[in-house]
């Protein structure tokens, strides 16, 4: 490893989740692969400038999140096949470097043509029917003024799609984004509330997918968007 890519100095403060943050950063920046032996425990010591106990304590909490195997009489691993808990962290860490509300806008709509695109190939005619039946739920909801409700079957249409994909990589990917725009995307529908034209939008999108309708998906998914950006 190279004097620029070691790991950067810890602070005093909270020393044990400072050198997991350190490594998450590295494993974000591409300094640690899958499958990367990680330098010695002494050589962590030193570039981190921690001590032996917390230094241990730090591995065995990645342990628990799957991010690092340790072999014992051989060293500490990245895990080839981090947990969900792991990936997210990864995920979250992707997203929030998009720092405008421009470039989030940007890749939510990326994000959500893909998911239409690739549903198109793959959905089921009963995933096709799960979906209009969540929209007319959606529709209900919104009749009601059931804003918490809107709110799940707005979620649950979005997961159902992102499912139909049936390209796990994808999905993971996508549920981790999700997570991180759902507060946003609730706010928006609280906002809407009994006025929303959140189904209209769902049905749109729908139509695409079952019409395979390459053409009409990116306007769709824009006009999806046209009130959420206001919240990101």
């Amino acid at each position: 490893m190279t004097e620029k890519e070691q790991l950067r100095p810890i602070g005093q403060k909270s020393i044990v989740e400072q050198i997991i943050d350190s490594i998450m950063d590295a494993i974000v920046g591409g300094v640690y692969r899958p499958g990367t032996k990680l330098p010695s425990e002494f050589e962590l010591m030193e570039q981190m400038q921690v001590g032996r106990n917390s230094l241990r304590e730090a591995m065995k909490v990645l342990s628990a999140m799957g991010i690092v195997e340790i072999k014992r009489g051989d060293g500490t691993y990245i895990s080839t096949q981090m947990n969900a808990s792991a990936f997210d962290r990864v995920i979250y860490s992707m997203v929030y470097d998009a720092a405008t509300g421009g470039e989030l806008l940007e890749l939510r709509q990326v994000l959500d043509e893909a998911t239409v695109r690739l549903a198109m190939e793959k959905i089921t005619p009963e995933e096709c029917a799960l979906l209009q039946e969540g929209i007319a739920a959606m529709r209900l909801a919104a009749q009601k003024g059931d804003v918490a409700q809107m709110q799940a079957c707005d979620l649950a249409f979005h997961m159902g799609l992102i499912e139909s994909c049936k390209n796990a990589f994808f999905i993971r990917i996508m549920k981790g984004v999700y997570s991180v725009f759902e507060r946003s995307i609730g706010e928006n529908i609280r906002i809407e509330q009994v006025d929303s034209q959140v189904p209209d939008y769902h049905q749109r999108l729908l139509d695409c997918v079952r019409g395979k309708d390459h053409a009409a998906v990116a306007a769709a998914v824009a006009d999806s968007l046209r009130t959420w950006k206001d919240r990101v």
